[in-house]
């Protein structure tokens, strides 16, 4: 079940590879009315604390698959981000967040090309306090 807040509480973790901390992932709802497709997602970007990433540096998965942005912008019509479907968000970060309550900050930018182009990507803000267990 997907919480009201963009960012979930649920999710919130480090990723380990080869024994090494190599960055954090978090879970995000789509925080528009509707579903999207994959090429339509402009990015995230993520704030903890005094660390900022910008939108082409996170890693989304959906539908058990992970993407760059890149890789997303040139998807085909098969990947898509449903409204029941929570995106997880993958921050490459050595040595990822330490044990405790940290503050993460959002800013999902999503294009619709309805929209005019001086009022596109159509951003999406959010935060919210996460524990990171060890």
């Amino acid at each position: 079940m997907l919480e009201r807040e963009i960012i979930q509480n649920r999710g919130v973790e480090n990723v380990v590879e080869g024994g090494e901390v190599t960055g954090f992932r978090f879970l995000v709802r789509m925080p528009n009315y509707r579903g999207v497709f994959a090429r339509l997602i402009d990015g995230i970007e993520v704030r903890v604390g005094d660390l900022t990433w910008p939108r082409e540096v996170p890693l989304w998965t959906l539908g058990g698959t992970q993407y760059t942005l890149a890789e997303l912008k040139a998807a085909h019509l098969d990947v898509h981000w449903d409204l029941d479907e929570p995106a997880v968000i993958t921050i490459p970060h050595a040595g990822g967040l330490a044990p405790g309550i940290h503050d993460i900050d959002v800013e999902i930018a999503i294009h619709a090309p309805y929209f005019p182009p001086p009022f596109r990507p159509s951003l999406f803000p959010s935060a919210r306090k996460v524990t990171v267990i060890a």
